[in-house]
């Protein structure tokens, strides 16, 4: 007689809410007071002790303006924009320390984030937005992971998005020497943006199967 064990595999859903934000041509680096909320929805499958592929659908919106220029060129640009978007992505995820072990007693580890996702920008301009709607964006980041009981995880995550465009605030290289032009940015700089948010999810742990397994008789004989 053999007796085996079949597990499902742990996996996750959750929800987080947050804020999103742009670095661009308008604003450099992370603005923390320019943000819009963002809600992302997520399915987590959990691999090793380390490791967890995450599927997320994150909605946000990304807006900026010259309203406090950083250099001359700002105050007699007056450029904004508003944007609307969907991203779905696909990231790996890496814990550093084994909290999820029922054996542990650290309940909570730091985590980092890396993946590829794609973007789709609404609400664009067809006569001033010459860019696609659809955009790949590279996610990145990190956060930390706590366990709630046995059935639920919080986390508090940021992340950044790599675009490989210039136009999502609608600044992107111009005749520098037209001086009537001054709807540029800096060409070399892709736009970028950020999403802080707090996340709890559902978990559903792995259920044990048995089935024993009875030998051939003639393979007895």
């Amino acid at each position: 007689m053999l007796q085996t064990f079949c597990l499902a595999q742990r996996t996750e859903f959750g929800v987080g809410i947050g804020g999103v934000s742009y670095a661009g041509d308008l604003y450099r680096g992370y603005e923390i007071a320019n943000q819009s909320i963002g809600i992302q929805g997520l399915y987590r499958i959990n691999f090793e002790k380390d490791v967890s592929f995450k599927i997320a659908l994150l909605y946000g919106q990304v807006s900026g303006d010259d309203s406090h220029p950083y250099d001359a060129l700002g105050e007699i640009r007056n450029a904004s924009f508003d944007r609307s978007f969907f991203e779905a992505s696909t990231t790996l995820e890496y814990h550093f320390l084994d909290y999820k072990d029922k054996n542990s007693t650290i309940k909570w580890s730091p985590y980092f984030f890396a993946g590829f996702g794609l973007a789709k920008f609404l609400n664009l301009d067809s006569q001033t937005d010459n860019f696609g709607s659809i955009q790949p964006v590279l996610p990145f980041g990190g956060g930390v992971k706590y366990l709630i009981g046995k059935q639920f995880s919080a986390a508090i995550e940021f992340g950044a998005r790599k675009t490989f465009f210039d136009e999502l605030d609608g600044i992107s290289d111009g005749d520098v020497y037209n001086k009537t032009n001054t709807q540029f940015g800096n060409p070399n700089d892709k736009d970028w943006y950020h999403f802080f948010n707090v996340s709890i999810s559902y978990l559903i742990f792995k259920i044990p199967c048995t089935y024993k397994y009875q030998p051939n008789r003639s393979m007895r004989r």
